[in-house]
């Protein structure tokens, strides 16, 4: 038979209390670091993160306001280190000596750093602009269009020399200065009706009666050709654009002028 031992009732609430006691005197008080953080000029920079090295309680890392001022708490007494770091200035890493449930006072002073930027294309759209439209038919691939490239690959000395490298194509004038029409041979046929005069565009407008070779190479930066009414797009077409439509469209005077200086 098992014997039951009864504890007075006196000493039921002097051991409830030992555990508390234990732990009130094993207790100790953290510390806080308060501070600011500045840039070399004086000037307080809000948005630095302030952490406690070797740390990984979420206390443990804050971020300085808009004056540029943090505050750390919850810091057990002792040597501690602190980081802070801000984009656009160097890393600080601070040390402290705290004693239990003291606020101490340190403060930053970051260096800047030049912060390399990741190099970004940006290109034009080709659909605005002068050569908007030209770009835009280019892309559909109706008709025939010599770029500014080609016409610094081919090194031509006059534009009916570019258009001849067009197959279908064959460029017949009078005297040189003469107004004319521009005839344009369609076919290998020798019948009558493989001439045909053609309408010409400058930059959009018409040039009636004009001559291709007005237009040094070097003042064009592209050139459209149509050779048949089937081909001719709406802002050419009209009643008399019926043979074909050969338009050009001219460079920046300043652009050709820089390219036509000697190297």
């Amino acid at each position: 038979m098992f014997r039951t031992s009864v504890i007075p009732s006196r000493v039921v609430p002097s051991l409830l209390l030992c555990p508390a006691l234990a732990i009130a005197q094993t207790r100790t008080r953290t510390g806080a670091v308060v501070g600011a953080v500045r840039d070399s000029a004086g000037q307080r920079l809000s948005q630095t993160i302030i952490r406690l090295v070797g740390s990984t309680d979420a206390i443990a890392s804050v971020t300085s306001d808009d004056s540029g001022s943090y505050r750390l708490t919850g810091i057990m007494p002792g040597p501690a280190h602190l980081f802070a770091r801000r984009i656009g200035y160097a890393p600080e890493t601070l040390s402290v000596d705290l004693v239990e449930g003291e606020t101490r006072r340190v403060d930053f002073v970051l260096a800047s750093v030049p912060v390399e930027l990741q190099a970004a294309l940006v290109a034009a759209d080709p659909t605005r602009g002068k050569m908007g439209p030209f770009n835009v038919r280019r892309a559909r691939g109706v008709g025939s269009f010599v770029t500014r490239d080609e016409i610094e690959k081919r090194q031509a000395n006059s534009v009916s020399e570019l258009l001849r490298y067009i197959p279908g194509v064959g460029v017949m004038q009078r005297m040189a200065g003469e107004p004319q029409p521009i005839q344009m041979q369609r076919s290998g046929a020798t019948t009558s009706q493989t001439k045909c005069t053609v309408s010409m565009y400058v930059d959009g407008q018409p040039y009636p009666n004009g001559n291709v070779d007005d237009f040094p190479p070097m003042s064009i930066e592209g050139i459209e050709v149509y050779k048949s009414a089937s081909e001719i797009p709406a802002a050419f077409r009209t009643r008399d654009a019926t043979c074909g439509v050969i338009a050009i469209w001219t460079r920046d005077p300043d652009a050709a002028k820089r390219r036509s200086k000697p190297l």
